[in-house]
């Protein structure tokens, strides 16, 4: 049987926070929410970005500093009132899986 391993096996100690996303940007940047990248940061995880089947994943460190746009423009949340949020760009560069 065949293994696969990605980056997210040798990160193991690291937990992982699954964000899914519908759709990226035409320029090939997926946009993720900065509360999100700021809590991932903060309990020192990896964010594990999921489009169309494929799997991006982040470090903290990565979350800090690969990020390729951000926004000035606030958003207010639909379902959390109160709620607002800046979408932060990250370059859609899913992880390689070896076999």
């Amino acid at each position: 049987m065949l293994k696969h391993k990605t980056k997210e096996s040798k990160l193991k100690n690291k937990f992982n926070m699954n964000y899914p996303v519908k759709k990226l940007e035409n320029n090939g940047t997926v946009m993720l929410r900065d509360y999100t990248i700021k809590d991932c940061i903060k309990k020192n995880e990896n964010m594990k970005v999921t489009y169309d089947g494929d799997v991006m994943t982040l470090t903290p460190e990565e979350l800090t500093t690969k990020y390729v746009s951000r926004p000035l423009k606030i958003y207010e949340s639909k379902f959390d009132k109160g709620l607002s949020y800046k979408l932060i760009g990250y370059d859609w560069n899913p992880d390689e899986i070896e076999l």
